[in-house]
């Protein structure tokens, strides 16, 4: 009797077994994964399932985009870069890669390869907002406040309602203002 009892125990066990085992195999679904890497706010526990997902596919486009992006949100902006190209490897027409790839090369203060991304992603979409917000936005950390107020303007022109880039306009506006003069400027024909 006791023999029976352990029979259908361990065939109840080996059933849980397999359907725990079954649920993993769910996920290694590389989808499945970002889908799980979706629901945690650890950007480490993001990391380790993007390796994980890119370990079942290389050619992830998507595993690659939000690795780059949690990178750069850690401050590994070159790591970030890193994980962008290989996106663009996958899908070389990518404009949104383009632009986090500016955003990544903004954090390194590396300026002026920022303002080449956004000009890039310009060329094929010149109404993009966010584009020229953020080539605004590297053209003031320049100094070059003549083109970075452009930028804001024509951002304007496409969405005026777009209320950071009026504040962002506005700060500059108060900035000139405050110097009297854009002569330190590489646009002191500004005025």
């Amino acid at each position: 009797m006791n023999e029976q009892k352990n029979t259908a125990e361990n065939t109840v066990n080996k059933q849980k077994d397999l359907e725990t085992a079954g649920k993993t195999r769910e996920k290694e679904d590389p989808k499945q994964l970002l889908l799980t890497a979706s629901e945690t706010d650890n950007y480490e526990d993001k990391l380790r399932i993007y390796d994980k997902a890119l370990g079942l596919d290389p050619l992830y486009f998507d595993a690659w985009l939000q690795k780059g992006f949690v990178l750069d949100r850690l401050g590994r902006s070159n790591e970030a870069l890193d994980c962008y190209n290989k996106a663009l490897e996958i899908v070389p027409d990518h404009l949104g890669i383009k632009c986090l790839k500016g955003f990544a090369y903004s954090n390194l203060k590396d300026y002026e390869k920022a303002i080449e991304c956004y000009d890039e992603v310009l060329k094929v979409n010149s109404e993009d907002v966010f584009s020229l917000f953020q080539k605004g936005s590297v053209l003031e950390n320049l100094g070059r406040y003549g083109e970075a107020m452009e930028a804001y303007d024509r951002a304007l022109e496409i969405d005026p309602a777009d209320i950071l880039i009026r504040e962002k306009k506005m700060r500059l506006l108060g900035l000139i203002y405050k110097k009297g003069t854009l002569v330190d400027s590489p646009d002191s024909d500004f005025n």
